[in-house]
């Protein structure tokens, strides 16, 4: 995992961590000089476990894309198992999928690489659903893509395997027809490397728990990346929020969500009414807290997950 000023975007964390824990050996997470309070959150929970390993580093000023890329990959050369599961800052593993995922390498023993179904929220709202990979063994040639939205395979892999497939005919058209068929009919197969698993449970990914949360990452993103004009707007949104409790914000903020999504080219699902919630009681336990509390704003850290982490 890798955060930087998390907290005041109200990611919940410290309850991915304490999710991710009782799949891994060693956790490792690169703090990307935090000014929130964070790190020091982090430094917390890495006194309590001790499969916890923390770092704090600059990471490479390169824009926000290849920022997360490049210190994801940092991270990932310092991982030490034979494979590593790649958890964001506010994705939740549900507990009915611990079990499986630890069993993943001998139930596929062959598969090089795994995907996973996200669920994707804003609080209880249904925003969308995909298959992300996210768990693979560590090679050289497996590291975090784009900008950090899955793991895949470096440049210099496509490259050499493109380049080889041209002294063998049959390759190169099985490549090209792959390529076009997966982009308008992937099956969704088992194909001789990766496996897309139906895990007991989707991982949670909250693009929002908070209403004053998703307000003030865009603002931290503005001031970073953006500009003034557009963080002085933010600030003023984010100073005028009343109504914590008002379920229309969150709704508004999905619909803008996938607006954005239709105009980079994405399809968007339209969840009818019926199906368009996820009940509390049905998200990772360490999360229901939070998900019934109808008063608060903002993320806030508790004694609890803290206590989970130790457990764990």
């Amino acid at each position: 995992m890798i955060v930087r000023n998390v907290l005041s975007q109200g990611y919940p964390f410290l309850e991915a961590i304490a999710q991710a824990l009782p799949v891994c050996d060693e956790f490792l997470i690169s703090d990307g000089m935090s000014e929130d309070g964070t790190y020091e959150a982090l430094q917390r929970a890495a006194a309590l476990n001790k499969k916890i390993r923390l770092y704090r580093e600059e990471w490479p000023q390169k824009g926000f894309h290849e920022e997360l890329r490049i210190a994801t990959n940092m991270l990932l050369r310092k991982c030490q198992g034979d494979y590593v599961f790649y958890v964001q800052a506010n994705e939740v593993v549900h507990e009915e999928s611990w079990d499986y995922l630890r069993e993943l390498p001998e139930i596929w023993p062959e598969a090089i690489t795994f995907s996973f179904p996200y669920l994707l929220l804003y609080r209880l709202i249904r925003f969308h659903e995909q298959f992300r990979l996210r768990y693979a063994r560590r090679l050289d040639y497996i590291e975090a893509i784009h900008d950090a939205w899955a793991l895949g395979l470096s440049r210099r892999f496509v490259v050499k395997e493109i380049l080889m497939s041209f002294l063998r005919p049959l390759h190169l058209a099985r490549i090209l027809y792959k390529g076009v068929h997966k982009l308008y009919a992937d099956p969704g197969g088992i194909p001789k490397h990766t496996v897309p698993v139906a895990l007991p449970q989707p991982i949670f990914r909250y693009q929002a728990v908070f209403p004053a949360d998703p307000l003030a990452k865009a603002l931290e993103r503005a001031r970073r990346w953006g500009s003034r004009e557009e963080a002085e707007r933010l600030e003023a949104a984010l100073k005028s929020l009343r109504s914590c409790g008002d379920e229309s914000l969150l709704l508004d903020m999905v619909r803008g969500a996938k607006e954005y999504m239709r105009r980079r080219g994405f399809q968007v699902p339209n969840f009818p009414e019926a199906l368009l919630k996820v009940p509390a009681e049905r998200h990772p336990r360490i999360m229901r807290g939070l998900l019934e509390d109808k008063e608060s704003c903002r993320y806030y850290v508790r004694e609890e997950v803290y206590e989970a982490i130790r457990e764990a």
